[in-house]
């Protein structure tokens, strides 16, 4: 390479970390510590200066009721160092009430609430109920959630819930799928826990009697769309809200055996926490809420992925919610990793401090109800993709996650994959049938693991990899591929 080619090179790379970490400190020096939602906001108590030598020595020293060679002692100035004159401290800038209104306006752009409304959120007592295990985390409180007028919960949002330091709440994404999710279910009923599952349609479809038995043992569901689209803030509208409706229609019918113009529980996550202002204006008109993140185990990420990667998820959701003092966990009970490792990481956050707090809708969903209901598994042969369907606006979670369980689960259904387009969009989607579904194969047995676990090496995966752990989104799609 010539040296003026090394030259440029050079210049463009160093210019570019610069402006870089230029912006990274700009974006540090503004951002403002997250809402607390459901709590009046109050401004930061202010620090008390320490006074210098010279305030110091102004001021006289109190008088003591009973003379103490101590109390001139203190009074006494501190002598400055030899060349130095002390200087005050002085007490910790406020917040810029423009830095402040930049904020707002900004989650107002994102969220379509130019006055976000008040939420009355209620914590409650979990309800009695037998537990087998002594040592268990179980549930500390109930978190009655009030989302009328839209609600923004999150990372993403700058705001956070009205929890105490290590309350944490637990998340899952993608389900049902089989044996991964009873493999979650078995965990958290063992440690006598409760967590928030976000269902995608299809996989609802895939297994409906597992997401039966998730809103059986008392676990709030949520809506995570019918097909999981990566895109879905990019669609035009009435696709988006159609593929939204399709994956709560899908679920009420099956948990409720009806399904109507607006969910059961209204909580929702956004498919790769992608986010969409128009959708966010239906959403504010359904006193829907929206959930994002506060922590995650990354398990979308090579090296997180597999059985042999659920320590890697373990230590990374350990990380995080140390770093971040609790908050909204996310993991995905339909890998291998996150899945087994949920009885060992609930144990650790016990030891560590931590409790879990429930999260519920403000008005219960409908009675669940019994009978058989027949599912529709999708098929290897039905689903085997091209590599250059594998796009983010080709992207199939049924195909995927179907590929991604081949020979894992048992025997694939011979069924054939149903059609999901906006045409079949319709209130009832999901049909009670007469007769049972074939009980599922047994989950491989876990290792008992408790405390804390030792990293499995991972192997690199360079630049983009950081990359894609900032960008969830990003991530998220390509740990699906």
């Amino acid at each position: 390479m010539r040296p003026s080619y090394r030259r440029t090179a050079s210049a463009l790379l160093a210019g570019t970390l610069i402006g870089g970490f230029v912006s990274l400190g700009i974006a540090v020096a503004q951002d403002a510590p997250p809402l607390m939602l459901g709590q009046p906001q109050t401004p930061p108590r202010a620090v008390a200066p320490v006074p210098s030598a010279k305030t110091a020595a102004a001021k006289p020293a109190a008088k003591p009721t009973t003379p103490k060679p101590i109390a001139k002692t203190a009074a006494k100035p501190a002598a400055p160092a030899a060349g130095k004159q002390a200087k005050a401290v002085k007490p910790p800038a406020k917040p810029s009430a423009t830095d402040a209104a930049a904020r707002a306006a900004k989650l107002a752009a994102i969220t379509a609430q130019p006055v976000p409304p008040h939420h009355d959120h209620v914590f409650e007592a979990p309800k009695p109920t037998a537990c087998a295990n002594p040592n268990a985390i179980g549930v500390s409180r109930v978190m009655k959630v009030d989302t009328t007028g839209g609600f923004y919960v999150g990372s993403t949002y700058h705001t956070r819930l009205p929890l105490e330091p290590k309350a944490v709440v637990l998340t899952f994404d993608d389900g049902p799928m089989g044996p991964r999710t009873d493999r979650v279910l078995k965990a958290l009923d063992e440690e006598c826990t409760k967590a928030t599952f976000f269902i995608v349609g299809q996989m609802a479809k895939a297994y409906p009697q597992t997401l039966r038995k998730t809103a059986a043992a008392g676990h709030t569901i949520g809506y995570h769309t019918m097909t999981h689209p990566l895109n879905l803030s990019k669609w035009p509208l009435d696709k988006a809200e159609n593929d939204v409706r399709s994956g709560w229609q899908t679920v009420d019918q099956i948990l409720y055996g009806h399904a109507g113009d607006r969910p059961a529980t209204p909580f929702f996550r956004y498919p790769g926490l992608f986010n969409s202002r128009a959708l966010n204006e239906w959403f504010n008109s359904m006193d829907m809420g929206v959930w994002t993140i506060n922590a995650a185990g990354n398990d979308w990420l090579k090296g997180h992925l597999t059985q042999a990667d659920g320590p890697n998820v373990m230590n990374e959701a350990l990380k995080e919610l140390e770093a971040s003092k609790g908050g909204i966990l996310l993991l995905h009970d339909i890998k291998d990793s996150s899945s087994s490792i949920v009885g060992p990481l609930l144990k650790e956050l016990k030891v560590r401090g931590f409790k879990i707090v429930q999260i519920v809708p403000k008005n219960p969903p409908p009675k669940l109800v019994a009978g058989p209901i027949e599912g529709i598994t999708p098929t290897i042969e039905n689903t085997a993709a091209p590599l250059a369907e594998r796009s983010v606006d080709n992207f199939d979670a049924a195909r995927q996650l179907a590929q991604m369980n081949a020979g894992r689960d048992g025997k694939s259904s011979t069924a054939p994959l149903p059609a999901y387009g906006a045409a079949t969009a319709k209130p009832t989607i999901v049909p009670i049938a007469a007769t049972p579904v074939t009980a599922p194969t047994a989950p491989v047995a876990e290792p008992e693991t408790t405390g804390s676990v030792a990293t499995t090496p991972a192997k690199s995966d360079g630049w983009f990899s950081a990359t894609a752990t900032s960008f969830r989104g990003l991530g998220g799609a390509l740990g699906l591929w």
